[in-house]
């Protein structure tokens, strides 16, 4: 990768400031940030470039405030798996820079996993609240009529 295109790159993966609204969002933009600069750290940027020392700091940055968010006491086994992913994860981003083997892009499936189930969770999660707000809604409404 050259100069030019490593610059080019880092300065495309400013991330605008997002609209957080709720945790969900904050986590969402956690597993963004990660995802987009794995991808950037997979092209191969120079292990002395700048860029690759911004692209490695975020990536561990996102990782630590993942892992940190995780509540297991309601989380348990989910939380447990989290955390173990996002160690494998950071693993792999350590092994960059320790010119180890490393399979940045099983870690990219990973995420986008995470990714995809969270949106997905947060989606089955609103359509739950609308049907009971539905159902609530029917319920008074039946209650007035009889």
């Amino acid at each position: 990768m050259n100069k030019y295109v490593g610059k080019q790159a880092y300065r495309n993966s400013a991330v605008s400031t997002p609209r957080i609204e709720d945790a969900h969002g904050a986590i969402t933009v956690c597993l963004d940030t990660l995802l987009h600069n794995l991808k950037i750290l997979a092209e191969g940027p120079d292990q002395t470039s700048e860029l690759y020392g911004k692209i490695t700091s975020k990536c561990l940055t996102a990782i630590y405030i993942l892992q940190t968010s995780l509540d297991f006491e309601k989380g348990g086994v989910i939380s447990d798996n989290l955390f173990k992913l996002y160690e494998y994860v950071k693993y792999q981003v350590l092994a960059t820079s320790k010119k180890e083997a490393a399979n940045l892009e099983q870690a990219i499936e990973v995420v986008t996993e995470i990714t995809t189930t969270l949106a997905t969770s947060k989606k089955e999660a609103a359509n739950l609240e609308q049907a009971i707000e539905v159902v609530t809604e029917i319920t008074t409404t039946w209650r007035s009529i009889s």
